[in-house]
């Protein structure tokens, strides 16, 4: 029902104040298929993480991104930008580049209905997730000045909670440390089980603490050195 619901968006006359009632561009979300082991649990985290952000912005009035295994845009849009040519050089993120240059508040909504959901498989292996991932933020570097910003904020901010905690913890100030860390875990808690439950995975919030650590580590061991390198991807693989 992929191709019926997103049909039916494009002509959404129902949809919130926050959100375009004429789109051009529509976004919608790709989880990753359920497997056991830590890697499936992590991917599929990560992924509702970055849906959390390009649907939140999108509401917002500022989409910056769409995930190409679940996105739409109007041909009429796509002549009017020249395609994929600003981004011929690129192996991968041409998709979502015509996005971050094309999508504004006026042109852009999100689709989720849950039969519109795309799922694929995830990685097997540790050595091909960051190949994937190598991949898929390579882009963001050409993404808009502001876009790279808000996102910079935010990595930073999660990222700081945990290291400056970290301290913290080992100069002898647990209390002070756990209460920080709950301050900010429980309204953490129940927003990701919201969101866990609309994007139908609900089972990943036992995991959450932990996973939302990982994301600490992931912002600040990770990204940084492929941002950097981007422009060493030459090949898909």
């Amino acid at each position: 029902h992929w191709l019926d619901g997103l049909a039916g968006a494009f002509g959404i006359s129902d949809a919130p104040p926050t959100q375009c009632t004429n789109p051009e561009i529509l976004l919608g979300y790709a989880p990753y298929r359920p497997a056991p082991g830590l890697l499936n649990r992590w991917i599929r985290f990560e992924t509702v993480q970055t849906a959390m952000q390009y649907l939140s912005f999108a509401r917002m009035g500022q989409p910056y991104m769409g995930v190409g295994r679940n996105l739409a845009w109007r041909k009429a849009l796509f002549g009017r930008v020249g395609g994929f040519a600003a981004h011929a050089d690129l192996p991968s993120g041409d998709d979502d580049l015509l996005v971050n240059a094309a999508a504004h508040a006026g042109n852009t909504a999100i689709c989720l209905f849950p039969s519109t959901f795309v799922y694929s498989e995830g990685e097997k292996t540790w050595r091909a997730w960051l190949r994937q991932k190598r991949r898929h933020l390579s882009a963001g570097t050409r993404y808009r000045p502001q876009h790279q910003a808000f996102l910079g904020i935010l990595a930073l901010s999660h990222t700081l909670h945990y290291f400056l905690l970290t301290p913290l913890w080992f100069a002898g100030f647990g209390t002070i440390c756990v209460s920080c860390w709950a301050v900010r875990m429980a309204p953490a808690f129940l927003i990701h089980w919201k969101i866990l439950r609309q994007f139908r995975e609900e089972r990943l919030i036992l995991w959450f603490p932990l996973l939302d650590a990982l994301l600490a580590l992931y912002y600040a061991a990770f990204v940084p050195p492929v941002l950097i390198r981007s422009n060493s991807l030459i090949s898909w693989k």
